[in-house]
């Protein structure tokens, strides 16, 4: 969503500079007015040209602005029944040099400061990264909701509707292969799954030993549940992540999650209180299949004897194997069709903490990890961000704005 209410104090902050590049390429600016700011949390370069207008340069996109010929006449709305409305927008005052900016004015105050001072540059990240180590195949593994199984990896997750295409923001992948596996009817526990996990990871690289099960020079990445099914397999001696091999795991549930608590709540009552309509595609349906059943709460009143040994087990084999990770602590994620009813159901479910992604919280996903190497910034190896679930699946899209909800762009500069 543009941040309409930070255009005025973004201007009002500029300062000029004498040039400002994106990545290696520089920003063109002929007029020579060139200008910083910061806008949404991102910094910009505005360029002035007088009348022809102004043009700001992000990393991630360039904007043109064109003055209009006239003034537009706002009317001011006639209220009847001696109804009154309250003033909710105040004066701003501007700087001069927002002034000029805002009004096409060929003049700016600023101009024989500039040349007093040390030139600054402003230095942006490339609109784009490149890959930092060797290139070596990726293995994508969805979360819950696969209903079907393919023997076969596949090049795009079509197959499975828990799960985005990430192949244009791979660059260090020297192919992205797709797990499509039964995740609805088997949960974390099931042996079966455990195996088949590693199964697919051994297949993407020559140098994988399959005799020994150690998955080598291999990115695996997994989304929710599937982090969990991963370390109980390593955990278990299943198979074992070896030389070159970085797993990145994303959204996972490692104490359970709430949101299978709350599920189990509503299908034991006869009588409900509310229907939670659409919001039962994502907590399960009644009866509770075993993938939503057992991925409960650790150490809560649904959790068996066997689920809280299973995830210490499991918890012990992800903090010591887990290379990247992204949690999520707020599920106000981009705006998306998921968007409603992830917030709908972070509100309804009775989370043990406010951050979450609406099914998962922070503290679940980045238990036995590094809590302080968590960073808002998507360069953070740890990402921190404002996202939902559906968000972290790589199902919607990264923001324009905010550093802290550009999930492609962290995967794509990570490796």
């Amino acid at each position: 969503m543009l941040p309409f209410h930070a255009i005025l104090p973004a201007l009002n902050e500029m300062v000029p500079i004498s040039s400002a590049f994106v990545g290696d390429e520089i920003v063109k600016c002929t007029s020579g007015n060139l200008f910083k700011t910061t806008f949404g949390g991102a910094p910009f370069a505005i360029c002035a040209a007088g009348r022809s207008g102004f043009m700001a340069f992000s990393s991630d996109f360039k904007v043109t602005v064109k003055y209009l010929e006239a003034p537009v006449q706002v009317e001011v709305p006639a209220l009847s029944n001696g109804i009154s409305c309250k003033v909710i927008a105040t004066t701003t005052s501007m700087t001069l040099t927002a002034v000029a900016l805002l009004t096409g004015s060929t003049y700016f105050p600023t101009s024989t400061t500039r040349q007093l001072k040390t030139a600054e540059i402003l230095k942006m990240e490339p609109s784009s990264c490149k890959c930092k180590s060797k290139p070596r195949p990726c293995v994508i593994f969805h979360g819950i909701g696969g209903t079907h199984e393919l023997e076969d990896l596949q090049d795009t997750p079509k197959d499975v509707t828990r799960m985005g295409n990430i192949n244009d923001n791979a660059p260090c992948c020297s192919e992205v292969k797709y797990a499509i596996l039964n995740t609805l009817n088997s949960s974390w526990l099931d042996k079966s799954l455990q195996h088949k996990f590693c199964d697919r990871a051994l297949r993407v690289s020559e140098t994988s030993d399959k005799e020994k099960h150690v998955v080598k020079d291999t990115v695996v990445v997994t989304h929710s549940m599937a982090g969990l099914v991963l370390s109980l397999a390593i955990a278990t001696g299943k198979c074992s992540l070896g030389k070159g091999t970085s797993w990145v795991a994303i959204s996972t549930p490692m104490m359970g999650s709430m949101v299978s608590d709350f599920a189990h709540d509503y299908c034991d009552k006869k009588d409900h209180a509310f229907s939670p309509g659409k919001m039962l595609e994502f907590i399960g349906q009644c009866p509770l299949p075993a993938s939503r059943r057992n991925i409960v709460y650790q150490n809560e009143r649904h959790a068996s004897k066997t689920i809280n040994e299973a995830y210490v087990k499991a918890q012990k084999a992800y903090a010591k194997n887990v290379f990247a990770a992204m949690c999520s602590d707020n599920p106000n994620g981009v705006m998306s069709q998921y968007e409603a009813i992830m917030l709908f159901t972070a509100r309804v479910v009775p989370h043990k903490s406010p951050q979450n992604d609406a099914l998962v919280e922070f503290q679940s996903c980045a238990i036995g990890l590094d809590e302080s190497k968590f960073g808002k910034n998507y360069r953070s190896k740890f990402y921190k961000p404002s996202l939902n679930h559906a968000d972290t699946a790589f199902l919607t899209h990264d923001a324009l704005w905010d550093d802290s909800q550009k999930p492609r762009k962290w995967f794509e500069c990570l490796l």
